[in-house]
């Protein structure tokens, strides 16, 4: 049986792991990124010099690109993705984008024969490393079935969201959360440190209790053992989902107390100069303002364990 070969388009900090998977799978992949493309290579993957390219030698080809702006300028131009796919094409497109920037593009894509599939990741690169991330489609189911061996290649937990441009809505609601999560972590393990126990303590019994949760386990470890660097989900990364998801709320009517009170520390560990570092050293803010509100006066005892 024939080795099929994948094309992978943005191959940094999340896409390296995904080519990763694929690899580990058999496939051959081929792969665009303007610079640092050495550990794709280490990898086992094979580097090319455009999206042209990588379109020539693969039928699949999944792009991955930080922002709109990224994605723009892999696909038009002489050598961009547009003028390179046809019929024999599928995209799979894992970029998070506005739904209507995303339903534009599909369009065009579209228009040059090729289909395209939604498929936005929830998990962080290391969680995709494990085949703990999941992967949200939006798309026709057939063709949801027709990219199945490559899905299946990168992660275990899948869900058919919707049509195309329904996935990006759930991504953003996954983010909402860890946003929110991300922050109860950080207050219940600084509560713990200050109530006398030591944080490793904190961790290891609340991650198994009824208060956990998924961010607990990924972020609280990290704020306990204070390797912020390098990130696995900076602040920087984190910042777009966050206005795209104030902006999906406040489009809906969806009141957000909880987001809307977690939302501003996000964006000061940003203007504090932390943006990259990972989203667990919010507790650095969490610590600073513990400290502010200690020099109160208070007329109460303070017990610790």
């Amino acid at each position: 049986m024939p080795v099929i070969t994948i094309g992978m388009v943005g191959i940094g900090q999340l896409g390296l792991p995904i080519a990763t998977n694929l690899l580990a799978a058999g496939f051959r992949v081929v792969g665009y990124r303007r610079r640092d493309r050495e550990a794709f290579i280490r990898q086992g993957g094979i580097a090319l010099e455009s999206p042209a390219a990588v379109a020539a030698q693969s039928n699949f080809i999944l792009t991955c690109l930080p922002s709109e702006v990224a994605h723009m300028e892999i696909m038009e131009g002489p050598d961009g993705l547009l003028q390179s796919i046809g019929p024999q094409h599928t995209l799979i497109e894992i970029g998070t984008y506005h739904k209507a920037f995303k339903q534009r593009m599909a369009q065009r894509i579209e228009q040059r024969g090729a289909r395209v599939l939604e498929a936005e990741v929830s998990g962080t690169p290391s969680m995709v490393s494990l085949r703990k991330a999941s992967l949200f489609l939006g798309g026709d189911p057939d063709l949801v079935e027709h990219c199945k061996p490559v899905l299946d290649a990168i992660a275990d937990i899948q869900f058919h969201i919707g049509g195309f441009g329904c996935a990006v809505a759930m991504k953003l609601i996954a983010n909402y959360l860890v946003t929110i999560h991300t922050l109860a972590a950080a207050e219940a393990l600084n509560l713990g440190v200050k109530a006398g126990f030591s944080a490793q303590q904190v961790v290891e019994v609340i991650r198994q209790s009824a208060g956990g949760s998924t961010m607990f386990s990924a972020r609280a470890p990290i704020m306990a053992d204070r390797h912020f660097l390098p990130a696995p989900g900076p602040f920087a990364t984190l910042e777009k989902y966050i206005d795209m998801a104030s902006e999906l709320s406040e489009e809906l009517g969806s009141a957000a107390p909880l987001f809307n009170a977690a939302k501003p520390y996000f964006l000061r560990a940003i203007e504090e100069g932390i943006g990259e570092e990972d989203i667990s050293a919010v507790i650095k803010l969490i610590e600073a303002d513990s400290q502010a509100d200690s020099q109160a006066p208070s007329k109460k005892e303070k017990t610790t364990c």
